[in-house]
């Protein structure tokens, strides 16, 4: 079946595509353009909210026009937004790293609920829907793996040369998805589906609304992810403040292959159950946080990329709920309501942690954020003694 290339397809598109050098650093190099943590952080949550407004035309577009163009127009605005990176950095530009923010934003908009949507109808079309959890995370394992060799290039070019010459390579590397994204197969089971757009959108909100289990399992999600999400981009300037610049991307390479290695584990512990493992995994996430705050010195950067042990089980868990509650006409559109959310919350942290780090320290910053860890904790477990 030719459907099937599409396995092999999702390893390679999640491994170009964490293949962003720049990521652990970008923070770092957004405040030494513009001067400030605030605005840096601002890149991404004007991002984040462009991307929760986008989120339900553009995954329309996915249900409606297909996968295949949702994917190859998000790997077109990422380049466009890595090419915008690096040509700040040139002219010393704020305006154009939020026109890089925006084009990420929608870049991000297009990819989700599409990237999960169109995995698990290739599954279903191969007769391995059951296995979806499963090839979810042997795919994910290379998105990790990209993460890990674009962290070892960044220390490389960083030890040679400036974040700006990072920047660049970040965008010369970002061509490759979008070749990937043109090779897709479009699976039968979407194609069947036809719908009036705003239709479409409505039917998807009502069935959002009644859905108690998809309510709770999406807010717990979009508090987990908007918290997580702050973390990985502010973690870099902490990092810096403890440890030389190149040596940041060597704790990001720890940080990547710990996560790699979550993903090959995840599929073995799946038994346990998913709402168990979510509750597990974020307590753990704060104690190990925690442990690395308390000691803040050179080692705590390496503490604290062992985080990632646990984030192949969570994310993992977090998608498997969620499509197990998604109807298949709305999966894509259905998701971004969960998208849309976790932008907008995003947006607000971004901000909140930016200016916490410019009035204060980016230490202080990441204490209050580690404490959500432990909230997070909390909520899988009130999540999970009601549906398990």
């Amino acid at each position: 079946m030719k459907i099937r290339r599409n396995i092999i397809l999702f390893k390679l598109d999640r491994f170009f595509g964490g293949l962003w050098p720049l990521s652990a650093l970008a923070v770092v190099y957004f405040q030494q353009i513009t001067g400030s943590y605030a605005f840096a952080m601002s890149v991404f949550g004007i991002g984040s909210i462009i991307q929760s407004l986008s989120e339900m035309p553009a995954n329309v577009v996915s249900d409606r026009a297909g996968r295949r163009t949702a994917l190859i127009i998000s790997a077109s605005l990422v380049l466009a937004s890595f090419i915008a990176f690096a040509l700040a950095g040139n002219i010393g530009s704020g305006a154009l790293l939020i026109f890089g923010g925006v084009m990420w934003g929608m870049a991000r908009a297009f990819a989700n609920g599409t990237d999960d949507a169109i995995m698990y109808e290739t599954a279903k079309e191969l007769g391995q829907e059951g296995k979806y959890d499963v090839i979810f995370a042997r795919t994910n394992t290379w998105w990790q793996v990209g993460l890990a060799v674009a962290a070892l290039i960044a220390a490389l070019v960083t030890y040679f040369y400036s974040l700006n010459v990072l920047a660049w390579v970040s965008a010369a590397l970002a061509v490759i998805p979008v070749i990937i994204a043109f090779e897709f197969v479009e699976p039968n089971i979407h194609r069947k589906s036809l719908a009036n757009s705003w239709r479409h959108f409505v039917t998807a909100w009502k069935e959002f609304k009644k859905n108690k289990k998809l309510h709770n399992l999406a807010f717990a999600q979009v508090f987990h992810r908007g918290v997580g999400t702050t973390i990985h981009r502010i973690e870099g300037a902490y990092f810096n403040t403890l440890i030389p610049t190149w040596l940041v991307n060597i704790t990001r390479i720890i940080k990547q292959l710990a996560g790699a290695l979550s993903f090959v584990i995840a599929p073995h512990i799946r038994k346990l159950g998913f709402l168990k493992i979510l509750m597990a995994s974020q307590l753990c996430v704060f104690l190990l946080r925690s442990v690395g705050l308390a000691i803040n010195n050179f080692a705590t950067p390496f503490v604290m990329s062992f985080v990632n042990i646990f984030f192949g089980f969570t994310t993992t868990a977090q998608s498997a709920l969620l499509q197990k509650e998604l109807s298949h006409e709305q999966r894509a559109t259905m998701g971004s309501f969960v998208s849309l959310l976790g932008g907008l919350a995003a947006a607000l942290v971004f901000y909140i942690a930016g200016v916490i780090a410019d009035a204060s320290s980016v230490y202080v910053a990441i204490i209050a954020l580690t404490l959500c860890n432990l909230v997070s904790a909390g909520w899988y477990y009130k999540l999970l003694k009601r549906y398990q």
